[in-house]
């Protein structure tokens, strides 16, 4: 409202109004449908895989507080911003179940897991910060005693070089050296040569580091299996082939791809990590 500057007869200033009207506009709007976009999991053609509480339970060196557990509830939209301007947003919108720690867990902790990490590609900064902290967690807190380092990407599943059996006091300090001490390579992926190594033979060619028991007419590893997977765009396809393969299979092995490329190429992922080291490295150099 604003007065009349000859009359004092207040009257309606159509300015106003119309920024009124736009603001009220922007405090309420409507988005596309919503798809839960499905992704893999090992109860898809593991039925009967029996769940275990979560050992952070009993961790003596973390204590989940409240809210800190995930469900299957728990999801997280792909595209998280918005042009409010536009008059419509792409439909149908996409999400995926938030990737965090559940109270029950499909693997059993202890003595029954056996986890093997392997880098691929390229070097990238950061790549010996991850596989440290990889091992401390789950050494710490998960309790695993059976972690394997895969030697020179892809290629060192079947090459016959040995893996290396890693623990927290080995990676103590790699977070402070460069490149990656698992050694990395490019190509060598050879899906059916990878997966007959972690089915076969294990992370150790040397060493039948599984054991296989003969269940109900089928051949089911006695030890749960996890492969940690780290690399760019290329790598993480090869992971996505690896889990299909082991589905085939049926094969108890959990696939799971870090992303790692000073390009960051890989979808989805808003920043991964290693690219901003390069990016102020690159401005050093530019700068000199």
């Amino acid at each position: 409202m604003a007065d009349s500057s000859s009359t004092g007869i207040p009257h309606l200033d159509t300015t106003d109004t119309a920024a009124a009207e736009h603001e009220n506009e922007l405090n309420s709007f409507s988005l596309p449908p919503v798809t839960l976009q499905k992704l893999p999991h090992l109860t898809d053609y593991l039925q009967n895989l029996q769940t275990s509480t979560n050992p952070l339970e009993n961790s003596l060196f973390y204590r989940p507080s409240d809210g800190f557990y995930l469900t299957r509830n728990d999801v997280v939209l792909r595209q998280i911003t918005f042009d409010l301007s536009l008059t419509d947003f792409a439909s149908p919108l996409l999400a995926y179940h938030r990737a965090d720690p559940r109270k029950e867990v499909y693997f059993r902790p202890g003595g029954h897991v056996r986890a093997a990490i392997v880098t691929c590609g390229g070097l990238c900064p950061g790549m010996n910060t991850v596989i440290r902290e990889l091992v401390v967690g789950l050494w710490e807190l998960y309790g695993v005693r059976d972690i394997f380092g895969v030697k020179s990407g892809y290629r060192g599943f079947y090459s016959g070089e040995a893996a290396v059996r890693i623990d927290p006091k080995m990676v103590h300090n790699w977070h402070r050296r460069g490149g990656t001490l698992l050694e990395t390579s490019r190509g060598g992926f050879d899906l059916d040569k990878i997966v007959n190594a972690i089915q076969d033979r294990g992370f150790n060619q040397c060493l039948h580091i599984l054991l296989f028991l003969a269940l109900t007419g089928k051949w089911m590893s006695a030890y749960n299996e996890q492969v940690y997977i780290i690399g760019g765009d290329g790598t993480m396809r090869g992971a996505v082939e690896i889990f299909n393969e082991s589905r085939c299979r049926k094969l108890e092995i959990a696939v799971t791809g870090i992303p790692k490329t000073v390009d960051n190429d890989v979808g989805i992922f808003d920043r991964s990590f290693g690219f901003h080291t390069a990016v102020e490295m690159a401005q050093q150099a530019i700068s000199a």
